[in-house]
């Protein structure tokens, strides 16, 4: 009997598991947050490039370092917004940030919730406001179309308005747009003034405290990030071999990235096993 009356147990606690605790999240720095079962998936090595190798972004890297460390001193800081061309590093950015300040400050985790799971946060927010921690929640690649209403949710978070007094918690999001909903102007079968479209917007971006902006790479940046991540594999080219190899695959997939530059250098590793 007392081993069926186990069972039982530890089949309820799969199926509702109690929140998390100050302990629980010892554990590791990072997390993914699965709402449906309440479960937080421990990320033990946040997957980041070291700061070193992010080139011509020094700027927001200084940004985003500011604002993680004023939030982790219990400072006034603001929910950061990422946006704009494909593989420029918004993501990298972050998490880049996030982990160099981490390893210093036990007191900063990072909980990812996937785009689909923003209409739930405030179930989180209940579960980590009181926790004695600092928490980011990493919203990535977001955006909504026509007839979502996950962007409610954001909207009512960023200011505060789902649960009032959350004084531990941050928004750091990344977007390919520079406004986060469609710009399609029709909703529910009405067209929408275009006033009130674009006002519904920009409400949702201008409310990220700090806007950070990427843009397509030129030749030079491009270059400059290929020697760097060749630099740290210890690829042994010649820097105008390396050049010419770099630009060749540059035109093969038709776009000039730091994402692309990373791809070209992983596959001279790949060649070279």
């Amino acid at each position: 009997m007392r081993e069926y009356l186990k069972r039982i147990a530890d089949s309820l606690e799969r199926a509702f598991p109690l929140d998390p605790d100050a302990d629980f999240f010892e554990k590791a720095d990072a997390f993914i947050w699965e709402p449906g079962k309440n479960h937080f998936s421990e990320v033990s090595n946040i997957p980041a490039d070291d700061i070193s190798l992010l080139k011509g972004m020094d700027r927001e890297i200084e940004q985003v370092k500011i604002n993680t460390k004023a939030f982790i001193d219990g400072k006034s800081a603001n929910n950061i917004l990422a946006w704009g061309a494909r593989g420029m590093g918004k993501s990298t950015l972050i998490k880049s940030v996030v982990k160099a300040t981490s390893s210093t400050a036990n007191s900063l985790k990072i909980i990812e919730v996937a785009r689909d799971d923003i209409g739930h946060v405030n179930q989180l927010l209940k579960i980590i406001k009181n926790i004695n921690k600092k928490f980011i929640i990493f919203c990535d690649d977001i955006s909504f179309d026509d007839h979502e209403t996950n962007y409610k949710s954001l909207k009512s978070l960023l200011d505060g308005g789902l649960i009032g007094g959350v004084h531990n918690v941050l928004i750091y999001a990344t977007s390919n747009r520079r406004h986060l909903l469609s710009r399609k102007t029709q909703s529910n079968g009405e067209f929408m003034r275009w006033e009130e479209e674009l006002d519904e917007r920009l409400s949702i971006s201008d409310r990220f405290g700090i806007s950070i902006g990427f843009y397509e790479c030129d030749q030079n940046l491009y270059l400059e990030i290929v020697r760097t991540y060749a630099k740290s594999f210890d690829i042994d080219i010649a820097e105008k071999e390396l050049d010419k190899m770099a630009i060749e695959w540059q035109v093969q997939r038709g776009s000039r990235s730091g994402r692309v530059a990373k791809q070209f250098v992983v596959s001279l590793l790949a060649r070279d096993k």
